[in-house]
């Protein structure tokens, strides 16, 4: 259903080709049957096939103020997921459409932040979290931890230099972090969207069972990709340059250098227990992510 008017509160779904949003889209299509949702994105309609007639699509350019009243008609709950992490992109699109939410009705925002936003001023997520707690919308903030996705998504270009170097090329240092499957945080965004009271103006911590060094993560991908990958421990100036040679954006590798310097001072190595609460079974392991993941650097599948 790729157009229509509800009549009904609306469920409004934005980043939908993100680490969280892809799986979340998912599991709304199998646990929003005959409830209205629609899911916003700059292509609706490489959406529409996917979706089917289990949701609505809309046009959504957080650069373009003239998308946003279609994609926020009637909406009273609504996931937001940051496109693309910079300082300049949160003040001048994401802020602002967070007010033009409210001013269209949204009771509740279900926002994914990072782990540590709020200790780090420096990251747009932290602006992003103070915005929505001075709104009088109610939220939910999830603050994850590294998405286990990171390390073949097509924007960080980690899956290459594994392929064609054999390289765990990340500015961490000694640093250890928590790596978190997204599937484990969409579970929990999806039951912060449909069960929106339970998780009113609550931050959820959302990490995996254990911390890891960057030699661990790298010797979990030589067991399982069957090559030799090795931590390298680049500086911040050599990282920032193979990106900028790569075509990768400014805003996007500054925020990757500072949750990577946060990660080296020790900052991300916090372990919680929340998402063994909140679904009731332990997180998906590394180890078990890359195993069945594996066909990804095998084939360079980059998401």
């Amino acid at each position: 259903m790729s157009s229509g008017i509800w009549e009904a509160c609306v469920l409004v779904v934005t980043g939908p080709s993100g680490n969280v949003g892809v799986e979340l889209v998912e599991l709304l299509q199998q646990r929003t049957v005959g409830q209205p949702w629609r899911v916003a994105s700059r292509h609706p309609e490489q959406l529409a096939e996917r979706l089917g007639e289990s949701g609505e699509t809309a046009r959504l350019d957080f650069f373009d103020r003239s998308t946003w009243a279609a994609a926020l008609d009637g909406v009273q709950t609504l996931f937001l997921l940051f496109p693309l992490p910079g300082n300049k992109a949160a003040r001048s699109a994401i802020l602002p459409f967070l007010d033009a939410a409210e001013r269209a009705g949204c009771r509740h925002v279900v926002y994914v932040s990072v782990f540590g936003a709020e200790r780090a001023k420096f990251i747009p997520h932290y602006k992003i979290e103070q915005h929505l707690f001075a709104s009088s919308m109610t939220w939910t903030v999830l603050r994850c931890s590294f998405f286990m996705q990171n390390l073949h998504r097509h924007i960080s270009t980690h899956g290459t230099d594994m392929t064609e170097r054999g390289e765990l090329f990340i500015p961490a240092g000694k640093g250890r972090t928590t790596f978190i499957d997204a599937r484990d945080a969409a579970a929990v965004a999806a039951d912060a969207l449909l069960h929106p009271a339970a998780h009113h103006n609550r931050v959820h911590h959302l990490t995996g069972s254990e911390a890891l060094t960057m030699e661990q993560v790298a010797a979990t991908l030589t067991r399982h990709l069957a090559r030799p990958v090795r931590y390298t421990r680049p500086g911040l100036l050599r990282f920032a340059a193979r990106l900028r040679r790569r075509n990768v954006g400014w805003d996007t590798i500054g925020f990757m250098s500072a949750v990577y310097t946060l990660t080296r001072l020790g900052q991300n190595q916090p372990v919680s227990d929340e998402v063994a609460q909140l679904l009731g079974r332990p997180p998906c392991t590394l180890d078990r992510y890359v195993e069945h993941s594996a066909w990804r650097w095998q084939q360079q599948a980059w998401s």
